[in-house]
């Protein structure tokens, strides 16, 4: 017979200085390893120097234990054709013994376990790669089997008891920090993945959702002719909404690039800030202002103030201050906005009359997915990632953002930016 199962822990073994140095090295290393890669790398190396070996891997169980899929890999040879994420059943594998009893497994030839095996897909892969014999032994984490480490060698009866012996020392050490690591990186692709697929929802949102706004102005500003009063009173509610729903996706889009890294700080010289930043910004919210009766009451200089800025970025924070600031402020009641130089800085403050914040609270305010809750604010609909994004863009403008408040009664958010001009017409 090819194939042999050890009970490896029965197997006694007396360590050698060199293989007690090694294992003393994996312990010290072990620990520092925060990636699967540092991890393949270390006991790649180690094992070379305990067993014979061409190839090793990491499969993970998955799918309930139905199946197993290779997921790490590492060769002293380029021709490989057993690939990252090649998965097998488990039900009639020689595998199973592995798993329902905790044994070792060796193959002492690959070619002849074929034969008596010719449904083995991953054995025929291996014999192509140039594999000979092969050792592999569960990788058990309290009492679950969550995978299997395969070392392989080109020659033939390669692996002895004692190997496996050697090996499953090896494994009681990696086989926690493996799940471990390994759950981390799926994780932060499950994320990734994630943000992925909202940045493309909101993208494919926005475009429609601003659409829809620029119809409905059309026809309230009487560009399509006789307009109606209900007509006037339900398209401007459905403007509104539709405002609200542009930022809110706008938020999402701007967190799903910020995530994944997509989302950049490509500086213009020059930006006058009113005009190309203000002023856009508050095009985009006005709905918001006429839908809850606030009035905006703007102390606007004699002259633009030119910065340095990410156009585009610099207007998501402005929009969101404004935004909040109707959102959160009492209907009817006039934000107090302002823009002014001072020694060669913009400074920008946004403050309304409204629910406003308690010191405590403050420390939450530019946290991601951090939402106050003030008596009365209870149907105040958000995101929570406003004040974060604008904190993000106004850091990258190597600028800062600071709050005042008293709760109940008022907030107040301002803006300083350094390295601004006054522009002379």
């Amino acid at each position: 017979m090819s194939i042999k199962y050890i009970a490896a822990h029965d197997v006694k073994i007396v360590l050698s200085d060199k293989e007690k140095a090694i294992l003393i090295h994996i312990d010290k290393h072990l620990l520092g390893c925060q990636t699967i890669d540092c991890l393949m790398e270390m006991l790649w190396q180690q094992s070379r120097e305990l067993v014979p070996c061409n190839r090793i891997g990491i499969s993970f169980v998955e799918n309930d234990g139905i199946r197993v899929t290779a997921r790490l890999c590492k060769t002293d040879y380029d021709n490989i054709k057993l690939n990252e994420g090649y998965t097998a059943g488990l039900r009639n594998s020689t595998l199973k013994p592995l798993l329902d009893e905790g044994k070792a497994r060796i193959i002492d030839n690959l070619e002849e376990h074929l034969l008596q095996n010719p449904e083995s897909a991953s054995t025929q892969l291996l014999i192509e790669e140039g594999l000979k014999s092969s050792l592999t032994l569960p990788l058990i984490v309290d009492d679950r089997a969550i995978g299997f480490l395969f070392i392989s060698s080109k020659q033939a009866g390669a692996y002895q008891y004692s190997h496996a012996a050697l090996v499953q020392v090896i494994v009681d050490r990696i086989a926690q920090a493996v799940e471990k690591i390994w759950t981390i990186r799926k994780l932060q692709q499950a994320r990734t993945d994630y943000m992925q697929l909202l940045g493309f929802i909101a993208h494919e949102m926005k475009s429609p959702l601003a659409a829809a706004m620029t119809l409905g102005h059309t026809y309230l500003e009487g560009y399509l002719g006789e307009t109606d009063p209900l007509a006037l009173d339900t398209i401007g509610k459905m403007v509104r909404v539709s405002g609200y729903l542009v930022n809110m996706v706008n938020n999402y889009l701007g967190l799903s690039r910020l995530e994944t890294g997509e989302m950049k700080y490509k500086p213009t010289e020059d930006v006058k800030f009113l005009s190309e930043v203000f002023d856009v910004a508050w095009d985009t919210v006005e709905a918001r202002y006429l839908e809850r009766s606030n009035q905006l009451s703007f102390k606007r200089p004699t002259s633009d103030i030119a910065i340095t800025a990410d156009v585009g970025l610099l207007r998501m924070a402005i929009i969101n201050l404004l935004d909040n600031a109707a959102k959160y402020g009492y209907e009817n009641t006039p934000v107090e906005v302002s823009a002014s130089f001072n020694k060669g800085h913009l400074i920008f403050k946004v403050k309304n009359e409204g629910f406003g914040f308690t010191e405590e609270q403050s420390q939450k305010l530019f946290k991601r997915f951090s939402r106050l809750q003030q008596p009365g604010s209870e149907d105040r609909k958000g995101t929570g990632l406003g004040l974060y994004l604008t904190w993000w863009i106004i850091d990258k403008h190597n600028g800062a953002i600071t709050t005042q408040s008293e709760a109940g009664q008022w907030a107040e958010f301002t803006i300083d930016l350094p390295g601004a001009l006054p522009v002379f017409d």
